[in-house]
């Protein structure tokens, strides 16, 4: 129960169905979830330890900030965890996990590129596949926190991974040869899009 309550929280604040400040009390979401309040109270504060919540003493708790300056911070762990991430799946990638990755290929080329979240979604699911051949708990944990941060800021500044359509068949391609070094290129490659959206986009506040 607890797992599913945290999770469901998670996913609507990363969705942006909860703002960034919004209070989240644990009356309320007891009710709307229909729980007891001890399972919302667990889900806090184990998001709080993700940096998706902040809680206040005598005050509650909210949705944590996103801080859009801290940014560089954040890119420097990722790009630290996602080149480890892609060199372990090139090592381990199998026939059906690579088919997987071409599965997702032709829905990524059947897509409406004009659809920010379809394509947005897409590349969420890319990483997640990636994390799972690379079959390391420890590095997928870690990177499913970072990840979660990256598509709240995605959702803010309205990224479309454009370089995606063009990068996914040559990441199956590394794979299938399993060349680390090439997987590594692709991905620093990949992330330099989503920093030069986040720069452009701090300009502009």
């Amino acid at each position: 129960m607890e797992n599913d309550v945290c999770s469901l929280i998670r996913e609507r604040i990363v969705n942006l169905d909860y703002q960034p400040g919004d209070p989240l009390n644990e009356a309320k979401l007891a009710e709307e979830l229909q729980v007891s309040r001890t399972p919302i109270r667990e889900a806090l504060i184990r998001l709080s330890s993700e940096k998706l919540v902040t809680i206040i003493p005598n005050s509650g708790a909210r949705v944590s900030e996103i801080n859009l300056h801290d940014f560089k911070a954040l890119i420097e762990i990722r790009l630290i965890l996602e080149r480890g991430a892609v060199r372990m799946a090139a090592l381990k990638a199998n026939k059906d996990q690579i088919h997987r990755l071409e599965k997702l290929n032709m829905k990524v080329k059947q897509a409406d590129y004009e659809d920010l979240s379809a394509m947005l979604n897409y590349d969420v699911e890319f990483h997640k596949i990636i994390r799972e051949i690379a079959n390391n708990i420890y590095l997928s944990d870690y990177l499913s926190i970072v990840m979660n941060q990256f598509i709240r800021i995605e959702k803010i500044v309205s990224y479309k991974p454009v370089v995606f359509q063009a990068d996914l068949p040559k990441f199956i391609q590394a794979l299938k040869r399993k060349d680390p070094d090439q997987t590594e290129k692709l991905i620093e490659h990949h992330l330099e899009n989503i920093v030069k959206r986040v720069e452009n986009y701090i300009k502009t506040i």
